[in-house]
């Protein structure tokens, strides 16, 4: 239902703003699926936003972004081309981000914390006890 409401919305305003903003709406919604990836979790030629912090990851996605920079340039009344063209723009990729993909909500998720797969392998390998030092496994003791 969440996802109904927002491509509702994001497909209302080119059509309240007008022609112009329509053929920009196509041109920024064909350009952001060229340069974006094509399925869920593949890079596109327009590299992801991925910001690691302790056990997190953060994913900007492009569509978020553009939401945010242009909520701020309308905001302060900036824009580098006319104001329907750019609500055209600016909904056209967020309408594709949300559209297009399936991990579009996805925004901050849980880093991975198991050992590296030559950690796994030497841990196997040897049956005494040990402690192995490393950011993603401070301590293994084998029983």
């Amino acid at each position: 239902m969440r996802k109904k409401v927002i491509l509702i919305s994001l497909i209302a305003v080119p059509i309240f703003l007008g022609i112009f903003s329509c053929e920009t709406w196509f041109a920024a919604f064909l350009a952001a699926k060229y340069l974006a990836g094509r399925t869920d979790g593949e890079q596109g030629i327009a590299r992801s936003l991925i910001i690691s912090w302790r056990n997190y990851q953060l994913h900007l996605h492009h569509w978020l972004v553009t939401l945010i920079v242009g909520g701020i340039l309308a905001g302060k009344g900036f824009y580098i081309v006319t104001p329907a063209a750019f609500y055209g723009v600016v909904s056209a990729v967020v309408f594709q981000g949300i559209y297009c993909y399936k991990d579009w909500y996805r925004i901050i998720r849980r880093r991975n914390v198991l050992p590296t797969w030559p950690q796994r392998i030497s841990l196997v390998a040897e049956n005494d006890n040990m402690t192995v030092e490393s950011p993603t496994l401070v301590t293994v003791t084998d029983s």
